[in-house]
């Protein structure tokens, strides 16, 4: 089994790869994203920790974090954003590496996804065979915010912001993925890297 890390600014289309390798290459995805709001409930490995940090003004009436109210803190403060990323990623590495330890032994599935806009800040492409970053121009990906998100220039400017510039990605990561021209052109440039790839047909 082979793992791959999906990762690229947000807007760059990176669940829509993701879609591909599960629906075209039998892929298992695992969404860290996902994971982090899991474990951000009451009781879940990140709650205790970010609720003892920011204090119950972060709380909802019903006790669980309000997550409007702690994106508001957090993308006005870069240093408070580092501490809850400290926080909250050990635990969803922990998790991870517990999904790809599982799919290893199950021997189902020939390559275990792992899709975030945090890679680089997170550390998960330590435990990726190979990452593909998915590039898209800013000025495309601001348009799809937009568009299907509904984000204004504001509240896109602080996601941007936060996230690995365009630069770093291309320093740490060799294999790229161009979302500029349709979704066969996707198609097309997975199936040239997976062909780059030692396929392992008995799943490790």
């Amino acid at each position: 089994m082979k793992v791959i890390g999906i990762t690229g600014g947000i807007g760059s289309g990176k669940s829509l790869v993701a879609d591909i390798m599960i629906k075209k290459h039998n892929a298992y995805l695992i969404n860290s994203d996902t994971i982090a709001r899991e474990q951000m409930k009451p009781g879940g490995a990140s709650y205790k920790g970010v609720v003892d940090y920011f204090g119950e003004g972060i709380l909802a009436g019903d006790g669980t974090i309000d997550k409007e109210k702690l994106s508001a803190i957090v993308f006005s403060d870069r240093e408070k954003l580092l501490k809850l990323n400290s926080l909250t990623h050990p635990n969803v590495l922990k998790e991870v590496q517990k999904i790809i330890e599982e799919k290893r032994r199950s021997k189902t599935v020939p390559y275990c996804i792992i899709e975030t806009a945090l890679m680089i800040e997170s550390g998960y492409d330590f435990v990726c065979d190979e990452v593909w970053y998915v590039h898209t121009p800013e000025c495309e990906r601001r348009k799809r915010l937009k568009q299907y998100r509904g984000y204004s220039d504001e509240q896109i400017d602080a996601i941007i912001r936060n996230q690995s510039r365009e630069e770093d990605f291309f320093k740490r990561f060799d294999k790229v993925i161009y979302n500029d021209d349709g979704i066969w052109r996707l198609d097309e440039q997975i199936d040239k890297l997976l062909d780059k790839t030692t396929q392992i047909s008995d799943t490790q």
